[in-house]
């Protein structure tokens, strides 16, 4: 553990905020889940319903979020959106309605869009440039942690709690949340004059699409990203239904599963918290890529083995390594984004990646349920996303070895 990251009192202060808030999406997520999926008949349409209602506003909202974020201080962005978004998140209390249940899931996800990019271009105010990868990597750290207990904890509240009362304990934590944000120095945007060249564009006042036009390594990111997620997606639709009709299983062992996940993301933040030698960000994206797409191809290969406590048992450790996986991309890639946006930009460049990944989910989502069940089986759909993973890295290890990017590099890292 490196104490520096605990000697940074605005850095403990996100990092317990975005638990506390985490603590109470995932008991929402699970109650939504209980009452669609396992306490219900809804399948793969229903599921990707949820998603949609989540995604759909962030696709839209999150450039104009980014913009909110390099003009007004994002400390105070922080707490209205965890204000509102428990003011939201409470009319599911009252309703089971499916339309209802997606109108409040969206409206919602308007105000998560603004948390994201405000949260990842706050940390390198609060840490220099040689900590991006620890303090990236330690707020993940919690997030793992989170991960880990949150599900189970969800899972088995659920067992002795109706799903709408239990909606009450993310209301809790949402205002919690915006609690410990006020104690947060101010955040306010830098000053274009404040940018310095951490990229190959010829004017901080260039706009978002001129950065990505301009910048080798940038576009790499952003295109790698978009694929990873696009052919990762049918995990997270498909994950409850394959819990329920291939492995037997409810709500519990779904919250275990994805415990596992969260575990691996601890044990990935720990490595690169404890790491002595530097080693390129992108060779991290790329095993975590590799680690990640093991998830999908013990999904694939689970189907064929008739023991069902083999099969659990694959799933979970494949969870556990496809955990380290979503860790160490999720550290690298904020850190990536960090280093290679203009500093006066980070809230939009943030914006718009956060809308590049969202249209990754949105179009996954769209093509899982058109596939499964009526065209693949969910065997062959996960076989063919794990033969996308490798065609992915492929693809990035042979951008990454090209000599123009080489170039690109070594001149970002020059100035």
């Amino acid at each position: 553990m490196n104490k520096s990251m605990f000697a940074n009192p605005p850095l403990i202060t996100i990092g317990i905020s975005e638990s506390v808030s985490n603590i109470g999406n995932w008991v929402t997520m699970m109650a939504v889940y209980a009452m669609l999926i396992f306490g219900g008949n809804g399948g793969v349409v229903e599921s990707s319903g949820v998603f949609v209602a989540g995604l759909l506003p962030i696709f839209v909202f999150s450039p104009v979020a980014g913009w909110l974020c390099d003009h007004y201080d994002r400390k105070w962005l922080m707490v209205i959106s965890e204000s509102l978004s428990g003011l939201v998140i409470s009319g599911l209390i009252f309703t089971d309605r499916i339309e209802l249940i997606y109108a409040i899931l969206a409206l919602q996800a308007v105000f998560i869009s603004i948390m994201i990019p405000a949260r990842r271009a706050s940390v390198p105010d609060i840490v220099d440039k040689d900590s991006l990868p620890k303090a990236n990597a330690f707020l993940e750290q919690l997030a793992g942690i989170v991960k880990i207990v949150a599900p189970m904890l969800a899972g088995l509240v659920l067992t002795i709690m109706n799903p709408h009362i239990a909606i009450i304990l993310d209301i809790v934590t949402f205002a919690l949340s915006a609690l410990i944000l006020t104690r947060l120095p101010s955040l306010p945007p830098r000053d274009e004059s404040q940018s310095s060249n951490l990229t190959d564009v010829p004017s901080v006042e260039s706009k978002t699409w001129s950065v990505l036009k301009s910048s080798t390594p940038l576009r790499l990111l952003f295109v790698s990203i978009f694929l990873a997620i696009f052919i990762i997606i049918g995990f997270d639709v498909l994950s409850p239904i394959y819990v329920r009709d291939v492995l037997a299983g409810d709500q519990k062992f779904f919250g275990f599963a994805v415990g596992s996940i969260g575990l691996g993301t601890v044990v990935a933040s720990l490595l690169l918290m404890l790491r002595k030698k530097e080693r390129s960000p992108w060779l991290d994206l790329l095993s975590g890529l590799f680690m990640l797409g093991n998830i999908v191809f013990v999904m694939a290969i689970a189907t064929l083995i008739p023991n069902l406590t083999l099969i659990r048992i694959l799933i979970l450790i494949s969870c556990f390594v496809g955990g380290i996986g979503n860790g160490l991309m999720l550290i690298q890639v904020n850190t990536l984004l960090q280093l290679l946006s203009p500093p006066s930009m980070l809230g939009r460049m943030g914006g718009v990646f956060q809308s590049t990944a969202v249209a990754a989910q949105l179009l996954g989502l769209l093509v899982a349920p058109l596939l499964v069940p009526g065209i693949l089986s969910m065997g062959q759909y996960f076989g063919l996303a794990s033969l996308a993973v490798i065609a992915l890295i492929i693809f990035t290890v042979a951008n990454l070895r090209k000599p123009s990017f080489k170039l690109k590099i070594a001149q970002a890292n020059a100035k």
